[in-house]
C-alpha cells in the first residue's frame, strides 16, 4: 500500500533529484529504498542511496554515462553522478535460496509492492517514489519503527532460510537502533547457528564490527548469546558464560560490558576489550600466563573471522600486555619500561582497554591511577625520553666503529644500553654509552667463552 505521507523531496541531495528526473524524462518509476528511507523517517541524514528502479541495468546503463556492472546478474549496477555514487536495482523477485544466501534464479519485471517483498525486514521495506515522494509502506515499516520494533517480512522463518545473514541482520539491527525483536522473529532466529556455516566469514566479520560499533554492543553480543547464534561467530566468548572470577564475577558479563566502556573507534580497542580474558580459567597452562592464552585464543578467532592481520596483531598484542600492574610508587624509569615494551604506538590503546576493565569493575580507585599513568606517560613523552634502540646516541655503526664487531653480541650489547637509558636518559650520551658498551661486551664475550671451553666435545 501507499503510506500517505508525503516526504519533503528537497531534503534528497541535489544530484539524487537530478538523477530522479533523468529516470523520470525517460519514462521510467524510481525509488529510494533501505535504509535512506528509514533514516529520513528519523530525522536522520543518510550516509548512502540505493534505489529500485523498473529499467533494467542496460536500459540504466544507456541514461548515465558513468555506470559500474556491480552484479548485474541480479540487477544492480552502481551509477556514479556528479562525485557521487548510486546503487540501482531493478525491481525483482526472487525463488529459492538453495545455498541460503542467494536466490537460484531472479526475475524482473515486477512492481515496487512485489519487490520489497523480498526484502528482510519491514524497516527495510519501505520505498520513497522520487517523482511524487509518496511513501510506499505496505509492511507496516513505519509503524515498526516508531514503535522500536525489528519484524521480518511475511514468515520469519522463511526470510532467515532464504539467507542466513540475516540472522545476523537482526540483531545487528536491534543493536544499531537499540530496538527489540518482535516475539515472531526472535522465535524464528533463536537457534540456528548451524546455518550460519553458508555465510562467508568476511560477511560475518562485518555484522560483528557493526555490533561491536554500536553504542551498546552488549546488548547485540547479549541477544547472540541468547538467540544461541554466539557459538558460531564467538565461541571463546560464548564459553565465558557461567564461569566467574572472584574480582570480575561472571566472565561473558565482564567482557561485553569491558566493549561497552572502551572507545568506539578504532575497532581494535573494542576488540581487546571483548576479548581480552576469553582462555579457559579452569585450564592452567605451566608457564603460560591467562593474558599469553587469552591473546592466542583472540588471534585464532580473529584470523579466522578474517579481520586484517594488522587488527588480528594488534588486538593480541594489546591482550597480551594487560597483566602490567601499575603502582603510584613507580619510578620513571618504570614508566619508561612499560612504554618501551608495550610499544610507544600502542601504549595509548592498552590504557583504554585497561581503563574500560576497571570501569567494567567498578574500580574507581584503578581508573584513578591509570589516568595518572596517562599523565605521567604524556609528561615523558614531551620530555622527548629515549624509549627504543633507535633513540640511542650510539647505534650499530658507531659500536661496530669502536671495535664491537657485528653479530649476535651487539644486538644484546644495543639492549643492555636501551636498559641503562631506560633507568637514566641523562647517559644517553656516545661518550657515555661507547665505555658502557665495551664493557657489557667484554663480560658477554668471556660468558660466551666460559660457555665454548665448558661445553663437552662433539
Amino acid at each position: 500500500m501507499t503510506d500517505c505521507s508525503v516526504i519533503e523531496l528537497s531534503r534528497l541531495p541535489k544530484q539524487l533529484r537530478t538523477v530522479a528526473r533523468i529516470f523520470a524524462e525517460a519514462g521510467f518509476s524510481v525509488y529510494l529504498v533501505g535504509g535512506a528511507v528509514r533514516n529520513l523517517l528519523s530525522e536522520k541524514q543518510p550516509e548512502d542511496y540505493d534505489l529500485a528502479t523498473d529499467a533494467v541495468p542496460e536500459q540504466v546503463m544507456q541514461l548515465f554515462r558513468r555506470v559500474i556492472p556491480t552484479g548485474v546478474q541480479h540487477g544492480t549496477v552502481t551509477v556514479l553522478f556528479q562525485a557521487e555514487r548510486f546503487e540501482v536495482t531493478t525491481f525483482r523477485s526472487e525463488t529459492t535460496y538453495s545455498d541460503s544466501r542467494h536466490p537460484d534464479t531472479v526475475e524482473f519485471g515486477v512492481d515496487i509492492e512485489t519487490d520489497l517483498s523480498r526484502r528482510d525486514f519491514t524497516i527495510n521495506g519501505m520505498a520513497l517514489d522520487l517523482r511524487t515522494g509518496l511513501l510506499h509502506d505496505p509492511f507496516g515499516g513505519r509503524q515498526d519503527l516508531a514503535d522500536g520494533v525489528i519484524r521480518a517480512i511475511g514468515d520469519p522463518a522463511e526470510r532467515f532460510t532464504e539467507d542466513a545473514l540475516r540472522l545476523l541482520r537482526a540483531v545487528r539491527f536491534a543493536t544499531q537502533l537499540q530496538f527489540l525483536l518482535a516475539d515472531t522473529t526472535r522465535a524464528a532466529l533463536t537457534g540456528r547457528s548451524r546455518e550460519l556455516s553458508a555465510v562467508s566469514m568476511e560477511r560475518t566479520r562485518d555484522e560483528l564490527a557493526k555490533i561491536l560499533r554500536a553504542d551498546h554492543p552488549s546488548y547485540g553480543l547479549g541477544l547472540l548469546r541468547d538467540c544461541r547464534l554466539l557459538a558460531a561467530v564467538l565461541p571463546e566468548l560464548e564459553s565465558c558464560s557461567g564461569n566467574t572470577t572472584p574480582d570480575k564475577g561472571e566472565l561473558f558479563t565482564h567482557l561485553v560490558r569491558c566493549c561497552d566502556l572502551a572507545p568506539k573507534e578504532p575497532i581494535e580497542l573494542r576488540l581487546a576489550a571483548l576479548l581480552h580474558q576469553i582462555a579457559p580459567v579452569e585450564v592452567p597452562e605451566s608457564g603460560v600466563s591467562a593474558q599469553a592464552r587469552s591473546a592466542a585464543s583472540a588471534h585464532r578467532r580473529l584470523k579466522a573471522l578474517r579481520f586484517p592481520n594488522a587488527t588480528v596483531s594488534q588486538v593480541a598484542h594489546l591482550i597480551a600486555q594487560m597483566g602490567f600492574e601499575y603502582r603510584p610508587n613507580w619510578d620513571d624509569s618504570d614508566v619508561r619500561r612499560l612504554i618501551s615494551s608495550v610499544g610507544d604506538e600502542y601504549v595509548d590503546a592498552l590504557l583504554a582497554v585497561a581503563r574500560a576493565d576497571r570501569m567494567a569493575c567498578s574500580d574507581d580507585l584503578g581508573v584513578q591511577q591509570l589516568d595518572e599513568l596517562a599523565g605521567r606517560v604524556s609528561r615523558i613523552r614531551d620530555r622527548n625520553d629515549p624509549l627504543t634502540i633507535r633513540d640511542l646516541a650510539v647505534g650499530g655503526n658507531e659500536l661496530a666503529a669502536a671495535g664491537i664487531p657485528r653479530g649476535p653480541l651487539l644486538g644484546t650489547v644495543l639492549e643492555a644500553l636501551l636498559d641503562a637509558v631506560l633507568a637514566d636518559p641523562r647517559i644517553n650520551q656516545p661518550e657515555r654509552l661507547l665505555p658502557l658498551a665495551q664493557r657489557v661486551y667484554e663480560r658477554l664475550a668471556d660468558q660466551d667463552e666460559g660457555h665454548r671451553r665448558g661445553s663437552p666435545r662433539n
